[in-house]
């Protein structure tokens, strides 16, 4: 029997009859929300610590944590969405105990991109995989600075000329550009 090519299927995960409805790239796919934090006309970044909360907190694998961490990254206040979790539960999750904002992000968008990946197979990485992400952006306004949290080893806001000079990880500077902050 031969497949319906990708572009022909619609992306669906369902219950019932499988066969008609599952296509997930090969490399996965991340339903994630990002809250865009501003006071005044700065935004919100952490500078990643691994710490073990980084799974249940991030959906975000602590070894990888620890990557960004050595790397210098920066990230927004962001995680993948729980089981049954709305976008909107999510962004302020992310804000009060994620990011140690008060208030109740407003939703701004969605923005979703396919980007290659690697996969690992018999202890070897091979490359040619494809990872999507479908990203729900929410936007929220402060007067007061971030409370300290152990999974940040540093969380602080910067202007947007410093953000353009600073490392961004795991594609958070794309959100920022879609949402026009830089």
């Amino acid at each position: 029997m031969r497949e319906t090519p990708v572009s022909k299927r619609w992306a669906k995960i369902g219950p019932r009859d499988t066969s008609w409805m599952i296509h997930v790239p090969s490399a996965g796919l991340c339903l994630s929300t990002f809250v865009i934090i501003r006071k005044g006309n700065s935004i919100l970044l952490g500078h990643p610590h691994a710490n073990p909360s980084w799974p249940s907190k991030g959906g975000y694998p602590t070894r990888h944590a620890a990557e960004l961490e050595k790397s210098g990254s920066w990230l927004l206040p962001a995680t993948h969405l729980m089981m049954e979790e709305s976008p909107d539960h999510a962004a302020r999750r992310i804000a009060n105990e994620w990011a140690g904002v008060k208030g109740i992000p407003e939703f701004l968008m969605v923005q979703s991109h396919l980007r290659p990946s690697r996969q690992r197979s018999q202890q070897k990485w091979r490359t040619g995989f494809n990872h999507w992400d479908i990203c729900f952006i929410y936007g929220l306004t402060t007067k007061t600075n971030p409370k300290p949290k152990p999974w940040w080893a540093d969380s602080r806001f910067f202007s947007r000329s410093e953000m353009r000079r600073i490392r961004f990880g795991r594609g958070h500077k794309d959100i920022l550009k879609t949402v026009g902050y830089l």
